[in-house]
């Protein structure tokens, strides 16, 4: 039997001295055991052909959790089978999703912005035509209302830009359409917008009520000095006290709204004072189960368009950030929490999930995204790059030359990725980030902090049990979050 095992190379031995004991988690199989430390310092210094030096009973463990396993298997082939699985479960995607632009012009300046015309002489002529509408009518009805061997069941739509509220009638007449043919078709409809926030005046907020447009993103970049530097208008006055003032404008108890906070290190000394000033006007966290935050990765783009780059974050910085914005951020509302005689929140990690490894949103037939011309592209990110234009709207064609182009990309053939032994839970799935090459890769949290992340999920999970020589965790949670 023992001559025909090996060790996983997706095994991970992580020490917990204060404990006495290795833990011992296989990312291909995403499961963790629990062993007496003479016996993980063993393992974690054993090859493959010393396997017999294991007890028995240790032995079938690992088996058990694919630690230990034929050596006949290749691994690496099981990797990508599940990545051409998951790309198989995109192209059958039943949901018609869709970025819309309704204007590529913008009423900011941001130094560090790829998007948006920012010429304010060009705002009513950058927009999408009324013909240019009715064009994405007709392609929407075929889309549903054709037979397809995968029936549409939901319509999603992201409302992008430019700013998006400069054309708030197309936004209110085109959600209007969608909703009537949802309703007539019994489609569940979900509608989401990203703006900057300045135009959210009460009258709008209104508007996206109506427009079942529940999900909003907005941008803060810090306190107001250092928000004011990065988010303009088009004259140089700063945009921190007006988007302010529209967030206390929010109806209560009908929207879901993330503060993007778009990261560097110039940002992140002064996000305490963001935070405060948020308690102050009793936005968060008096509100928090209406607003959250996004700390955003904000990488060095070699096509340009950037600030110093000393203040970008490399991939591993961007992540420890991530986790020391996390903490902040508890250690904020715990402090509210304090004065307010209710329960402190704890900071807990969450099990990985197995990967996705591509983007729903480049891969699905049923996913597009419509420029201000009314031209499709197939990443949201390209919207405002004429040369990226595939078809126009009324000529949708989901075979098209130009439609699978980020299709072509084969993350497990990726040299960095290929060799990683994170890739069976690595949530980084951007298509266009590895073909374009347009801004640094995210690399998963769990790759730098493996160790750490599985201790603090042993901790939160099994501190309080009896230890034994073999402890089997099956926790399925997200990544880290902040729960009660």
């Amino acid at each position: 039997m023992l001559p025909n095992l090996k060790l996983s190379y997706y095994n991970f031995y992580i020490p917990h001295p204060q404990r006495g004991i290795y833990l011992v988690y296989n990312s291909i199989s995403n499961s963790m055991i629990q062993l007496d430390w003479a016996t993980g310092f063993m393992l974690s210094k054993l090859n493959s052909m010393e396997i017999h030096y294991l007890d028995i009973e240790v032995i079938e463990v690992l088996r058990k959790n694919g630690m230990v396993i034929s050596k006949h298997v290749d691994e690496f082939d099981v990797i990508a089978q599940r990545a051409a699985s998951s790309r198989d479960e995109m192209d059958n995607m039943e949901t018609l999703f869709m970025v819309i632009a309704p204007t590529n012009t913008c009423n900011m300046n941001c130094p560090y912005c790829y998007q948006g015309d920012k010429n304010p002489a060009h705002s009513d002529t950058k927009y999408l035509t009324p013909d240019n509408m009715e064009a994405l009518k007709k392609t929407v009805r075929n889309i549903v209302e054709q037979p397809h061997a995968k029936p549409i069941k939901k319509i999603s739509v992201e409302w992008f830009g430019g700013e998006p509220l400069v054309r708030k009638k197309v936004v209110e007449a085109f959600s209007d359409f969608l909703i009537d043919i949802s309703e007539k078709h019994n489609l569940e409809f979900v509608a989401s917008i990203i703006t900057n926030g300045t135009l959210l005046d009460k009258e709008t907020w209104e508007m996206l009520d109506r427009c079942k447009i529940h999900d909003v993103q907005i941008t803060i970049d810090g306190n107001e000095e250092m928000h004011n530097k990065m988010r303009f208008y088009i004259n140089g006055k700063g945009t921190y006290e007006k988007i302010m003032q529209n967030l206390m404008f929010m109806p209560p108890d009908k929207f879901k709204v993330v503060i993007r906070i778009n990261g560097d290190r110039a940002v992140f000394d002064n996000l305490p004072e963001m935070f405060e000033d948020l308690e102050a006007r009793g936005l968060w966290p008096q509100r928090n189960r209406e607003i959250s935050f996004h700390w955003a990765p904000k990488f060095y783009n070699y096509l340009g368009f950037n600030q110093d780059k000393d203040i970008y974050y490399t991939s591993y910085e961007y992540q420890k950030s991530r986790e020391d914005f996390a903490l902040l951020r508890l250690k904020k509302y715990n402090e509210w929490a304090l004065k307010n005689n209710l329960r402190p929140k704890r900071l807990k990690v969450g099990y990985p999930d197995f990967a996705e490894f591509y983007c729903n949103t480049v891969e699905s037939p049923n996913s597009i995204s419509i420029d201000d011309g009314g031209y499709i592209h197939k990443c949201y990110n390209t919207i405002n790059n004429k040369e990226k234009r595939i078809q126009h709207v009324g000529e949708f064609d989901p075979s098209a030359e130009g439609m699978g182009y980020y299709k072509s990309f084969d993350k497990t053939k990726a040299a960095d990725c290929r060799t990683c032994k994170v890739l069976p839970i690595c949530e980084e799935n951007c298509n266009m980030r590895f073909l374009d090459n347009a801004e640094s890769k995210i690399c998963s949290a769990w790759k730098y902090f493996m160790d750490e992340r599985m201790i603090a999920l042993f901790e939160q999970n099994f501190s309080d049990q009896d230890e034994q020589t073999v402890t089997e965790i099956q926790t399925r949670n997200r990544l880290i979050s902040v729960n009660d």
